[in-house]
């Protein structure tokens, strides 16, 4: 059995033909186009002013619930950094580094003695250790803006991960380990800095304001969690204290045990902090960009088909 085609089928045969062959460099052209305009690295530098709590390093040296004092340690400070990331739509997602100044200084007490009815003051033993400490935050954040890529100045919403490098000097000039039950080593102890890894991490609301059309600026106010759960002192050692349970037994008679247990430290508090960022891509397609590339696309297709079928004969 023999099919034969007539003229008037071959006409859309031919179209339909065109059609499927473009689609393969349309396809292509459609996710070169996506990538380009919704996939945007970009790179930036921030600054921020962060409040530190220091209710646990003033609780660290407390002699007698004597305190540090208010003015020792600064209650605010800046830091400064750069970022990477991409942004995609209303995504940005990006690694961030920086550096928070030193905060502290010379250990300000000195060293009294109990002997008998009379106190014996010593000369100040830790008078040249400083107590001080600085901050090095890396985290990864996301933040999601809330309007349109379009609109002038977006509301964001955002947070981050990571680790808080804090290199700390204590004003500890010794040592004491117990090596038996009934035998303490005492070592000296050297004011360097120590480094230990913090936990990180920072919830945030902002807002985005578009510059120009690559660069903008985000303003973020949060707050920022920096803490550990020990002090490290180097070498393997860690601070501790001592703790007691007094308790009675079935006699009546009071009893204690002793423990030592780790000493937390904790930093965190609120902050704000404003970021410049220039991005290496343009924005989103605006509608005119789309219609430019919905007739340069059908242009193609008609220069593929035949000359029978885009002048048909009457």
């Amino acid at each position: 059995m023999r099919i034969r085609l007539t003229s008037g089928l071959l006409t859309p045969l031919a179209m339909a033909g065109a059609v499927l062959c473009t689609l393969p460099s349309s396809a292509r052209a459609w996710d070169e186009d996506r990538i380009q305009s919704q996939i945007q690295p970009y790179f930036g530098v921030w600054t921020g002013m962060y409040l530190v709590n220091h209710k646990d390093l003033d609780n660290l040296v407390s002699i007698d619930n004597t305190s540090l004092g208010s003015s020792f340690f600064s209650s605010a400070l800046p830091a400064v950094g750069g970022s990477m990331g991409v942004a995609y739509g209303r995504v940005h997602v990006g690694l961030n580094g920086g550096y928070q100044l030193v905060d502290g200084g010379q250990f300000p007490y000195t060293v009294t003695e109990s002997n008998g009815n009379d106190k014996v003051t010593w000369k100040p033993l830790v008078s040249s250790y400083n107590y001080q400490y600085q901050v090095i935050p890396v985290d990864v954040n996301v933040d999601v803006a809330l309007l349109p890529n379009e609109t002038p100045v977006n509301l964001l919403v955002g947070g981050s991960v990571g680790i808080g490098f804090v290199g700390m000097e204590l004003p500890i000039y010794q040592l004491a380990s117990m090596t038996d039950s009934a035998h303490i080593k005492v070592t000296d102890f050297n004011n360097d800095w120590n480094w230990d890894n913090y936990l990180l991490a920072t919830a945030y609301l902002g807002a985005r304001i578009n510059l120009a059309k690559r660069l903008n600026l985000e303003v973020q106010v949060g707050w920022r969690f920096l803490k550990s759960s020990e002090v490290y002192m180097g070498n393997n050692t860690r601070l501790v204290q001592s703790k007691s349970t007094t308790y009675n037994d079935t006699t009546g008679i009071g009893s204690s045990s002793g423990d030592t247990a780790q000493i937390p430290i904790d930093l965190s508090d609120a902050y704000v902090r404003a970021d410049i960022r220039w991005t290496f891509a343009s924005k989103e397609m605006d509608d005119e960009d789309r219609a430019s590339d919905r007739v340069r696309r059908m242009h193609d297709i008609l220069a593929m088909m035949p000359s029978s079928v885009k002048s048909p004969r009457d």
